[in-house]
């Protein structure tokens, strides 16, 4: 019976839909070039009419005396048309993502107008309050040219008013920031995308289905239109941002089933187990409670402060108009009330679009969502009860660590901790890295079957046909390397699964950084820009006094005495904020760490493109790095921002520490000559002693050298860090003092006013901050080439290092350097006859 069954296998009939094929027991893998499967010799065998039966049987007899027949039997399975690879699926793939690379630019277009708002407004809005201000306060010298100050002066405030209440509304530093901000996202959804496919994995229609609502959801949540879709800048209640699509009942399922499956739960299946499902719980309670809260919080008292500030601008400058009009009339109180109102309106529109609030709010918005996209994320894989259609455990929990800034013995440890209520305020994130999901399909295991023979079911034909089980053989994990030319090597091993999450992770870091680095570079050039304004219209103010006080005009002296004081007191509040941070050494910090990330994402694609198969020492060193750039570069502004005064100069770090390497390559700077062999692996004792040269050469000038102008850099900055704030705010006592006894009291005022423009434009005009950021750098970048020869140096098993060819090009390229070059460098350092550094580049 079992060969009828086989026989109406091999011919089906026309009209069915799906097509039946002859397989073996091996898995389903895409059709790649130049791979052999092994194929069994039963299904090997072409079948022919002549072979005998008992051939074709195997038979065994078994010790109860009954002989046991093995039939082979052909397997039928069903594959629907859908399971193959599809032109029209992948067509619309790659639509898709064309159209996510073309919504990256758009957003990054749009995100640079909006930029350009906000500066330009800011700039334009606040010299036209200021020089209102001035003219207002300067009417009571006008004498019969009283109408030509204050009729343009009170025109001015009108005008600042009706630009405020709009800027105030749009808010331009927030559009600028959502822009920023969906430009990362989309190019994190195309990474993702991308990857699925380096992963030699087809799309299929539910893949097509999953990214497009993916797009329309991030569409959705970041407007491109301005006017009729703009996301509402001053909503009832702070709400985090949504850009993923919805899940039905998730939350309440999580609630319902927040305790892993005992019953069904086995030790380590999928890479899960009762103790990681346990940890998982414990991270999104400690998300919950911390970092979702906090950030809730912050952007609650964010929201506030704008809504304040966005109320106070054109209230201000409404004041100062209608004081204005007033100017001339019998009230003396006019032009002071137009000048302090003005004076406080240029004040608070620096502080709301200078300091851009609306962009803090935003990114608040952002991170708040993030962590709420997290815990979803962890409670959906969590509510699966079948592990095997989760994705796999132990790369589930390598992601979220990444995401969270964190290595995993660092996540397991704040779980722990967590269950134990021992967090004493730590938040689960270190960082804001946020990667995009992976998913690899697990490998379904064959079912077992109960009964060797089901019950017979009578066909059409007449015939009964028995279905008897057969058990599968399913063969090893099969590792596939391909030899084609641009196509990435592609192994089944965990390993490759996790270096593909670390390289989105670290591509996710760089857009990070880039968009923080642009926000705070944002910051020094408004803020200079604004606060020079007005330490300048104050000065100019202060000087006008003697001139009001000789004509013996009370109103205009008022006027301009409490101007100028407010307008310097304002100046000094916010250069002791501006030089506490210093906005142009964030901005440096935030380029290097994204050139190193850019620079640890080109090494990671290599690796890869090598095709050389990685191993848990590769995921390991990586992961490592990573945590040293976090730990090195960090995102957050307050609490953990790098020290910009330290008492000593300090070189940057941002590699993974070793242990005594250089006091090892002190003991053993010599070339191992009693086991050194000619061009061993590339090496040489002549190599050897050239590489020891070079880091005498770089100890000696480069490192050096780069210490001691930031050491200079340092203390400048200091001297006039120290400097602006202290003129402002004597400044700011000289002109309270103006019209009484002291006849040097205003031209105190306006002097130290110039001196307070003039050092700030010093400082963070030309950026001293970024300089010393710069010089760290490089002494840093030194400091690792060192590090990086005497550890390889170390290494007394030349076979174990790398080529010694290749890496002397490296360090050669590093300096700028052909390898002659390199090798003539050394020479004359030898020789003592060196004038002149290693490096060329810097």
């Amino acid at each position: 019976m079992a060969s009828l069954q086989a026989s109406n296998l091999l011919f089906p009939s026309k009209a069915s839909s799906n097509r039946i094929i002859n397989i073996n027991a091996a898995i389903s893998v895409p059709k790649l070039p130049k791979i052999n499967f092994p194929v069994p010799a039963l299904i090997r065998k072409p079948a022919s009419n002549k072979t005998n039966l008992a051939e074709e049987l195997k038979i065994r007899h078994r010790d109860n005396g009954f002989t046991e027949y093995s039939i082979p039997i052909v397997e039928r399975r069903e594959y629907k048309v859908e399971d193959y690879s599809n032109p029209l699926v992948e067509a619309q793939f790659y639509a898709i993502l064309e159209a996510i690379a073309d919504r990256v630019e758009m957003h990054k277009n749009v995100g640079e107008q909006r930029d350009n708002w906000n500066n330009l407004l800011l700039n334009s809005i606040n010299m036209i309050i200021l020089t209102a201000a001035t003219m207002s306060s300067m009417a009571g010298l006008a004498g019969g040219s009283l109408l030509a100050l204050n009729l343009p002066s009170t025109l001015l405030f009108f005008a600042a008013t009706g630009m405020l209440i709009i800027m105030n509304k749009i808010q331009p530093s927030q559009l600028a920031e959502e822009q920023r901000n969906a430009t990362k996202l989309f190019m994190q959804l195309q990474r993702e995308l991308q990857t699925l496919l380096a992963l030699r994995r087809r799309p299929s229609e539910d893949d097509v289905k999953e990214a497009t609502e993916r797009v329309l959801a991030l569409d959705k949540a970041y407007p491109l239109p301005l006017l009729g879709k703009m996301i509402e800048k001053f909503p009832k209640t702070f709400e985090p941002a949504v850009w993923w699509p919805e899940k039905e009942n998730d939350h309440q399922l999580f609630q319902r089933n927040n305790k892993p499956h005992h019953h069904t739960m086995k030790q380590n299946r999928n890479g899960w187990s009762e103790e990681l499902e346990m940890e998982m719980r414990e991270i999104v309670k400690v998300l919950k409670s911390k970092d979702t809260e906090d950030y809730a919080r912050l952007g609650g008292l964010g929201l506030k402060i704008n809504k304040t500030l966005a109320i106070s601008g054109p209230l201000l400058t409404g004041i100062a108009a209608v004081g204005s009009a007033f100017v001339g009339t019998n009230s003396s109180w006019a032009p002071a009330v137009a000048a302090a109102a003005g004076a406080l309106a240029a004040t608070v529109n620096t502080l709301e679009h200078g300091g851009q609030v609306g962009m803090v709010v935003e990114m608040y918005r952002n991170c708040a969502g993030f962590f709420t996209l997290l815990e979803e994320s962890i409670e959906s894989t969590l509510n699966e009860s079948d592990v095997e259609k989760r994705e796999n455990g132990e790369l589930f929990e390598m992601k979220v660590a990444l995401q969270l800034g964190r290595s995993v013995s660092e996540l397991r440890d704040l779980a722990k901790r967590s269950s134990l209520s021992e967090l004493d305020e730590i938040n689960a994130s270190i960082s804001l890295p946020k990667v995009p999901k992976i998913r690899f399909s697990p490998s379904k295991k064959p079912s077992r079957d109960h009964h060797l023979v089901e019950e017979p079911k009578i066909g059409d034909d007449g015939f009964t046909k028995y279905s008897i089980p057969i058990k599968k053989v399913v063969p090893a994990p099969i590792t596939i390397s391909v030899q084609e030319e641009g196509i990435f090597n592609v192994d089944s091993s965990m390993a490759t699964a996790q270096l593909y999450a670390i390289l989105e992770a670290v591509a996710d870091r760089v857009e990070m950084h880039n968009n923080i680095g642009e926000q705070r570079d944002n910051w020094n050039t408004l803020l200079l820009n604004s606060i020079n304004m007005i330490t300048l219209t104050a000065a100019t103010m202060a000087g006008l006094t003697l001139a009001a006080g000789t004509a013996g005009a009370g109103g205009s002296l008022l006027a301009l005495k409490l101007s100028s004081t407010l307008l310097f007191s304002a100046a000094t509040g916010m250069l002791v904020i501006m030089n506490k941070i210093q906005p142009s050494q964030l901005a440096e910090e935030q380029r290097n760490a994204t050139k190193l990330f850019k620079q640890l994402q080109r090494e990671l694609q290599t690796l890869l493109t090598l095709r050389r198969r990685p191993s848990e020492d590769d995921v390991k060193e990586v992961t490592e790095k990573v945590s040293a750039l976090d730990k090195a570069y960090p995102l957050p502004l307050l609490g953990k921002m790098i020290e910009k005064f330290p008492k000593t100069f300090e070189p940057a770090v941002w590699w993974p520490e070793k242990g005594n390497d250089h006091h090892q390559f002190q003991r053993n700077n010599k070339p191992h000559h009693h086991t050194m062999k000619r061009n061993r692996n590339g090496w040489s004792e002549e190599l050897e002693i050239e590489m020891r040269q070079i880091v005498e050469v770089l100890k000696s000038k480069d490192t050096e050298d780069y210490a001691r102008l930031g050491s200079l850099g340092l203390k400048i900055n200091k001297t006039l860090a120290i400097s602006g704030p202290l003129l402002t705010g004597i400044a700011a006592v000289g002109s309270a003092f103006v019209g009484t006894n002291s006849s040097w009291a205003a031209a105190v005022a306006a002097a130290a006013g110039a001196l307070a423009a003039t050092v700030n434009t010093l400082e963070h005009g030309g950026q001293v901050g970024m300089l010393v950021e710069m010089y760290r750098n490089c002494a840093g970048f030194f400091k690792l080439l060192e590090e990086s020869i005497e550890s390889t140096l170390n290494e007394s098993d030349v076979e174990k290092r790398e080529n010694g060819e290749m890496f002397e090009m490296k360090v050669a390229l590093q300096l700028g350097r052909s390898v002659s070059e390199l090798r003539d460098l050394a020479k004359r350092s030898s020789l003592s006859e060196l004038d002149e550094f290693a490096s060329k580049l810097f």
